[in-house]
């Protein structure tokens, strides 16, 4: 090989690669920037610019003051969930030419994704966007916002495919971790194992996600956060991602003349008129001695204000089809509002980890008479990263297991039963390498994205084009909720 060219190709993959920041909040704080910033020199990867609201300058500056980091930001005057004006789009221009800009995460507020992710693409950069890729406001109360949602998919994959035409190999890839995540690749791994010597598909699957995010009533208003007043909630923040899972699981156990081609959808929100209903504010007066001080709002004002927001818990039924025929069974079940270890009048500063935030979450899959497959992952306690006892235990910080049945008299070969721990899945939590096996996977992503942006020779898990189901899902789960908030009737069959 001539030498040069060899000089070359080896820059190629070891050229540091200058990231564009778009979105500085509690989720990029937590996963992006520590990440990349703590492994520059492994990924080769550097954050070089950020970009964020001018209301939470102080609060990104108080960030790095804390880990004595300095990084140049641009700041936005004022809310860009509509429109990016032209000082904007300037400013952006001057920034990826200025240094020399590889790539851009978006990890704004759904709302302002397809300005930012269109943006990006029009200039042929590679993105890693946060999920969902789109929300719309009002989206739980009108059916024409809720089909916006799949409508975006649309417009942003004909500008994805643009670039890919103008530019060469453009990544675009969403940050659904569980498609890394060790536990998820071996239960596909699992269900496509059984269909390959059977044939049969997914039959019925139960999902469940809690995440004990328990607000007062004044911060249902007040705290914009994975907030409600846009008319949306639980089913765009953590709900998304068995929204994502499901299909990608189905995938793996779908025959030709089996393959689904519809859906029907059934939802049932709880909603802020619905939660103080469920505990009112006689009750948090019992519950907490000086909430009379801290609430703002009367229960009819409350009432009055939030009566078009989004919801809190969303259970959702699904029937996946074949035309006419139903092969899988789904129950989609979401609750921001569900077991808390908050026990505290006032909202902590840390809203995305370190209010009470507990997570409980619950798979069971059925294959006909051959594989049940139960997944379970209960903490019981907020992370808390100088614990360093039971933590694989049931209620443990990196709780998971995942326990196998199968039907062993008709294949002898099976096994009965098996149980996968995490422990067996993420070798990093053995080393002690690890901040939880959802950062875990989350990293995956990130450095799958770099790997990608150097055009090594793997395939994205998590391309935006393989995020069309799940994005209808989430489209029509809405849809639902409309006609019902409308007295319509609320089931939704669509193409799938």
């Amino acid at each position: 090989m001539d030498l040069n060219l060899g000089l070359n190709i080896l820059n190629k993959f070891m050229k540091n690669l200058n990231i564009l920041l778009i979105g500085f909040g509690p989720h990029a704080r937590r996963i992006y920037y520590p990440i990349i910033k703590n492994e520059e020199k492994s990924l080769n990867a550097k954050i070089v610019y950020a970009v964020d609201l001018q209301s939470q300058k102080q609060i990104i500056e108080e960030y790095l003051q804390k880990r004595s980091e300095i990084i140049p930001i641009y700041y936005i005057k004022n809310t860009y969930k509509k429109i990016l004006n032209n000082k904007t789009v300037s400013a952006l221009n001057k920034v990826i030419q200025e240094y020399k800009i590889d790539g851009v995460i978006i990890s704004t507020e759904p709302l302002s994704h397809v300005l930012y992710a269109d943006w990006a693409l029009s200039k042929g950069l590679h993105i890693l966007m946060d999920k969902p890729i789109s929300s719309v406001i009002n989206s739980s109360t009108s059916e024409k916002a809720a089909e916006k949602i799949f409508n975006d998919y649309k417009y942003l994959k004909v500008s994805y495919l643009k670039a890919k035409k103008r530019y060469g190999d453009v990544i675009f890839s969403l940050m659904a971790q569980r498609r890394y995540h060790p536990a998820f690749q071996k239960m596909k791994n699992l269900i496509q194992e059984v269909f390959q010597q059977t044939n049969c598909p997914i039959t019925s699957m139960q999902s469940f996600h809690s995440d004990g995010q328990w607000r007062l009533p004044s911060e249902i208003i007040d705290i914009e956060y994975h907030s409600y007043n846009d008319g949306y909630g639980k089913c765009s923040h953590t709900g998304y991602h068995a929204l994502d899972i499901v299909p990608w699981l189905i995938d793996g156990a779908e025959a030709p003349d089996k393959k689904i081609n519809n859906v029907d959808i059934f939802t049932n929100f709880i909603r802020p008129k619905d939660f103080i209903s469920e505990l009112n504010l006689k009750d948090y007066k019992k519950i907490f001695p000086n909430f009379t001080k801290y609430n703002i709002y009367k229960e009819k004002e409350f009432r009055n204000i939030t009566k078009n927001y989004g919801e809190i818990d969303a259970f959702n039924s699904f029937a996946f089809k074949h035309n006419e025929d139903t092969i899988t069974l789904g129950s989609l079940n979401f609750n921001h509002n569900g077991f808390s270890q908050r026990g505290w009048l006032k909202p902590k500063a840390d809203l995305y980890k370190g209010n009470g935030r507990v997570r409980h979450e619950s798979y069971y899959i059925e294959q006909g008479p051959f594989q049940a497959i139960s997944f379970i992952s209960y903490q019981s306690t907020e992370i808390n990263s100088k614990k360093k006892n039971k933590l694989f235990d049931i209620g443990g910080e990196y709780n998971l297991d995942i326990h196998v049945f199968r039907n062993n008299n008709l294949f002898p070969k099976w096994k009965n039963y098996q149980k996968f721990s995490i422990k067996d899945l993420d070798r990093n939590i053995i080393k002690g390498y690890s901040r939880g096996h959802q950062e875990d996977a989350r990293r995956k992503c990130i450095v799958e994205f770099m790997d990608l942006i150097r055009k090594k020779n793997i395939k994205s898990i998590s391309d935006y084009l393989d995020h069309e189901r799940g994005t209808i899902l989430l489209a029509n789960v809405y849809k639902s909720a409309a006609r019902r908030f409308k007295n319509k009737n609320p089931v939704v069959n669509v193409k799938f």
